[in-house]
C-alpha cells in the first residue's frame, strides 16, 4: 500500500510541474520576466491576478511538495523510537503546511495580488490537511490511538485532489480556449 502511495505521490509531482510548465509556456512569453516579479501596480485586471495567483499557488505547491519528498525519508530514518518518529513526521507536516501557507500569503503580498478562487481552495484544502496532520499527531504520537489511519489517508488524499483540481482549472479552461478559438478561426 505504501507503495502505491508512493506512486501516486509521484504522479501528482509529476501533474503539479506540467501545471507550472504550462505557466511557463503560455504566459511567460505574454508577460516575461514580469511573470516573476511583478510589482505592485503592474498587475492591473482580474483576470492578470487570477493568472498571477494560479502560477503563485502551483510554484509554491511544487516547491513545497519538492522539499518534502526530500525530507520524508530522512525524517522516518530518525534515530530514536517508534513512537518519536511519529511525532516528528506529524509535527513535520504541520510545519511544511504551515510554511506553505506563509509562502502563498507573503508572495501574494508582496505583488499585491488578489486571491483567485483557486487559491483559496488549494489554501482551504491546505488546511484540512493540516488538521488531519494535528489529529494524527495528537492519536498516534501522543494517545497511542491508531483508528484513523484510513480516513486520514483517504482525508490527505481527497484534499491533495481538491487542491489540485482548483490549480488545474485555470490551465484548462484558457486552454480549451484556444483550441475553440483556433476551431473558429478555421472554419
Amino acid at each position: 500500500m505504501n507503495e502505491l502511495l508512493s506512486r501516486l505521490g509521484n504522479i501528482v509531482d509529476i501533474y503539479i510541474g506540467l501545471i507550472v510548465f504550462w505557466f511557463l509556456v503560455t504566459q511567460l512569453p505574454v508577460y516575461r520576466w514580469r511573470l516573476f516579479f511583478a510589482k505592485k501596480g503592474q498587475i492591473t485586471s482580474l483576470q492578470e491576478h487570477e493568472i498571477y495567483s494560479g502560477f503563485i499557488t502551483s510554484v509554491c505547491f511544487l516547491m513545497v511538495r519538492f522539499t518534502n519528498d526530500l525530507m520524508t525519508p530522512y525524517l522516518l530514518m530518525f534515530d530514536s523510537g517508534m513512537n518519536s518518529r511519529i511525532k516528528v513526521f506529524y509535527l513535520s507536516g504541520i510545519v511544511i503546511n504551515t510554511a506553505l501557507i506563509t509562502m502563498i500569503f507573503v508572495v501574494h503580498e508582496l505583488r499585491s495580488c488578489l486571491f483567485s478562487k483557486a487559491s483559496r481552495i488549494c489554501l482551504y484544502a491546505t488546511l484540512l490537511v493540516m488538521s488531519l496532520f494535528f489529529l494524527q499527531l495528537g492519536a498516534r504520537g501522543y494517545v497511542n490511538f491508531h483508528g484513523f489511519n484510513n480516513a486520514y489517508s483517504l482525508g490527505i488524499w481527497l484534499a491533495i485532489l481538491i487542491a489540485i483540481s482548483a490549480m488545474s482549472l485555470y490551465p484548462i479552461r484558457q486552454t480549451l480556449a484556444y483550441f475553440n478559438k483556433e476551431k473558429e478561426a478555421k472554419d
